[in-house]
């Protein structure tokens, strides 16, 4: 501060007396004469320069020490503040006092769930598996039945054939949200992998299975095994409700470092939803900010009918990067 405070009162003085100096030259009654201004002659006028310089560049200083006091009090106060969970006065960390807040309950509420709530977990699980089994795969399989049973003993070429390929689409279809269920199913961790290795991994394995043409781009990144393991799930996530409910051609994944941040982000050309639509975005969009409000990041969906989405996961890096055994 007192650093700042001599260079902001050295710096206008240069400037004043500079000014003031010119000016007196260019109003000078020998200005315009050929003749060089003597300031031996007119020392008086110079020490009066200088003293007014002196005392506005000071006027100055003072002026901007008091106003840099007060806006570092009203920051001081508005730390204070942020630390008792308390909406800070300045409207500019409005926002950060609301992110930290939501981050709190959120930790508070995921952090240390008891034994009953893990129960009460594990068994949502089981029930919307089985849930999304039972409206989708039983029903789809259930479907190809009926219509294979409708064309036995049947001599029309034509009805045959078309009954079979709708009954081969069906199957394709069930079989494609098989898949995608059971990547809810596969292990959570990465056991000792990278996120870029785990994630080309199942990147592979899976273009070996669907009909979608995968692009992905995976730069190695380092950090706290904890984000990558989370970092991981969410992508099985993404890409296990792409496959169930987006009808895409073509995803796109990437995962890079920019700016402290880990970010990854999946898009699709598929059919895409209405963000307002509650049933388009209740369990799996709800689960994916949860886990990432948990990692002090932060989960933007973009998405309309007909337009694709795209989900981006940003999570702030820690400052110790060396992976947590």
């Amino acid at each position: 501060m007192k650093k700042t405070t001599l260079t902001t009162f050295l710096v206008s003085f240069i400037l004043l007396f500079s000014l003031s100096m010119m000016l007196l030259a260019f109003f000078e009654p020998s200005h315009g004469t050929g003749e060089i201004l003597d300031f031996t002659q007119d020392f008086f006028k110079v020490w009066v320069l200088l003293v007014v310089a002196a005392l506005v560049a000071l006027v100055i200083t003072v002026l901007n020490f008091v106003d840099n006091q007060r806006i570092q009090r009203e920051f001081s106060k508005d730390i204070e503040r942020l630390n008792r969970n308390e909406n800070p006065l300045n409207p500019e960390l409005i926002p950060v006092s609301q992110h930290i807040s939501d981050l709190s309950a959120e930790l508070q509420r995921l952090s240390n769930p008891s034994t009953e709530m893990r129960a009460e977990i594990v068994e949502e699980e089981r029930k919307r598996i089985s849930r999304e089994l039972h409206d989708s795969v039983s029903q789809e399989l259930f479907a190809a039945t009926m219509i294979l049973s409708s064309v036995e003993g049947n001599s029309d070429f034509n009805v045959v054939r078309s009954q079979t390929a709708l009954a081969l689409k069906i199957l394709h279809e069930a079989q494609n949200e098989m898949r995608a269920l059971l990547l809810h199913l596969r292990p959570i961790e990465l056991a000792g992998k990278s996120l870029s290795v785990g994630l080309t991994a199942l990147i592979n394995e899976l273009s070996a299975k669907i009909s979608a043409n995968i692009n992905y781009r995976l730069d190695e990144v380092k950090t706290t095994s904890t984000i990558e393991d989370n970092l991981f799930r969410m992508a099985q996530e993404i890409l296990s409700n792409t496959l169930r409910h987006a009808h895409a051609e073509n995803i796109d994944i990437s995962l890079r470092e920019n700016s402290g941040n880990i970010i990854l982000l999946i898009r699709d050309d598929g059919i895409g939803f209405d963000k307002s639509d509650e049933k388009s975005t209740s369990y799996g969009l709800a689960n994916l900010r949860e886990r990432t409000l948990l990692l002090g990041g932060e989960c933007k969906v973009n998405s309309a009918p007909n337009q694709g989405t795209s989900v981006e996961i940003r999570v702030p890096k820690p400052e110790n990067s060396m992976k947590q055994q």
